[in-house]
């Protein structure tokens, strides 16, 4: 390799220089940790880790991208002498690459890097902030990782109100977690301000932490406009907290509201208010219902009813949409209608939210279940989503049935299915094969006999004996 890495493919002017900064500098987080890794691990070739490597790669005029490279060399030699030779270049593309080398495990290494940090803090706080935090944040919890991380607190909470800014707007989620944190903590936010960001940001962390403040700054004003406001939020846990906090002051007419939520939690949190106002909330599913069936109607008909709600959910089961008949699989669950010859017609629904649904319903009596049935629906032809819940069903049903499923879907010509095959048949032979005492029966013993020497050119021979072995049944001759 070259002193110059990519100086030998590009002549660095200053317009292409500026380019490349504003990349780097934009640049997920994510991906200077990565590149740092990838950099160490595969860039360099064997025996190139050396100071006799930093003395051949730091000589001459090196573009940004050659020190940036250099500067993830699996030699602490390069990598300090890179660092130094960071301290003068202005460009702000060198403060990610400084934030990872602050944390680096090699003394001589962070410490000039901790050096040049603090450097441009002083010169630029600001910008040098912004740049800074994204990294420093995304390798706080390694050994050395939270000295930059800590210096940056430290600036958010003492620095000009701009810096803090910044890290309020940032893109990166780890730094406007903790520049919010701290804005918090500090009084450096108004309630409206506070009321935005919970019902805008991008961040859930950040909307649930900022909704929670609102709604205890509100209290003490007594001002429920706030609390209003907050039932708009995108955050289940804030617009229950907003219902929880107008109760209390009396306003019962948003709960009522609430009741048909799309989130369990708020649905949970209107019921028990509408229950504290004395009133029944499956009543008032019941009327919503009447009016017209919706999926979080239907769910919190199965939330609160009772065994006599069963034949109007259970006519949902036929309804158009997916999610209705979803929830109305849950709902059922939840009232204790489970029965088989209800929901085995419904295993063929072709939404898998809702097949999903009707799995974790007949599980628990998979073994009195028509297997003739559940191996037509996992027979090669239909949906991937019906095949794969007559599958589970099955295996659930008996440990044989589970061996002879999976041994046909490793010939399955769907790669999913092929998949979903040799994962399950390895991992019975992992964790089920040594406590299957049972013996599968004749009928099944011909099925598997067939089914290993099909399916033993992808399984592999060892593979193949163990399960005749379990299963008793002896080798064909050949």
């Amino acid at each position: 390799m070259s002193a110059s890495v990519a100086s030998d493919v590009a002549v660095w002017t200053p317009r292409l220089i500026t380019d490349a900064d504003q990349l780097l500098v934009s640049a997920d987080p994510r991906r200077w940790v990565e590149f740092d890794a990838s950099v160490r691990n595969s860039w360099w070739p064997p025996g190139r880790r050396s100071s006799q490597a930093a003395g051949e790669l730091l000589a001459g005029d090196q573009g940004p991208v050659d020190l940036l490279i250099a500067a993830c060399h699996g030699s602490g030699y390069v990598r300090e002498a890179t660092v130094r030779q960071l301290a003068d270049r202005e460009l702000p593309s060198v403060l990610p690459i400084l934030a990872l080398r602050a944390a680096d495990w090699v003394r001589q290494v962070r410490e000039p890097a901790r050096a040049l940090c603090l450097r441009h803090l002083e010169r630029a706080p600001s910008t040098t902030c912004a740049v800074l935090a994204p990294v420093a944040f995304a390798v706080r919890d390694r050994q050395f990782g939270d000295w930059l991380a800590t210096e940056l607190e430290h600036r958010f909470r003492q620095s000009a109100p701009d810096v803090l800014a910044d890290g309020l707007r940032a893109r990166d989620r780890r730094t406007r977690r903790v520049a919010h944190r701290i804005a918090l903590a500090t009084g450096r936010l108004t309630v409206e301000e506070i009321v935005r960001v919970a019902l805008t940001d991008d961040d859930i962390a950040i909307r649930r932490r900022c909704g929670e403040t609102a709604i205890r700054q509100a209290r003490g004003t007594a001002d429920e406009s706030v609390a209003r406001r907050l039932l708009g939020s995108r955050t289940s846990a804030v617009r229950a907290d907003a219902l929880s906090e107008l109760a209390a002051a009396g306003h019962l007419e948003p709960s009522y509201s609430a009741l048909a939520d799309r989130s369990p939690i708020v649905r949970a949190t209107a019921q028990t208010m509408v229950r504290r106002a004395g009133d029944d909330p499956a009543a008032r599913y019941r009327a919503l219902a009447a009016g017209g069936v919706e999926p979080s109607v239907v769910a919190g008909l199965g939330e609160t009813g009772t065994s006599a709600d069963v034949p109007v959910l259970r006519d949902c089961l036929g309804h158009h949409s997916a999610r209705v008949r979803a929830e109305a699989v849950r709902a059922l669950r939840r009232l204790g209608d489970t029965a088989a010859d209800v929901l085995m017609p419904v295993l063929a629904d072709p939404a898998p939210r809702v097949t999903r649904q009707v799995v974790r319903s007949l599980l628990a009596g998979s073994d009195a279940l028509d297997t003739a049935r559940l191996a037509e629906l996992a027979a090669p032809g239909g949906s991937r989503s019906v095949r794969m819940a007559a599958t589970r069903l099955l295996g659930a049903s008996d440990v044989w049935l589970r061996v002879a499923g999976a041994l046909r879907l490793v010939g399955d010509p769907d790669p999913a299915m092929h998949r979903h095959g040799l994962t399950d048949l390895r991992t019975w032979l992992a964790e089920g094969a040594s406590t299957a005492y049972s013996r599968p029966d004749q009928r099944t013993t011909d099925d598997l006999r067939a089914l290993i020497t099909q399916a033993e050119p992808m399984i592999g021979a060892d593979t193949a004996r163990v399960i005749r072995f379990h299963a008793g049944i002896t080798r064909p001759v050949r």
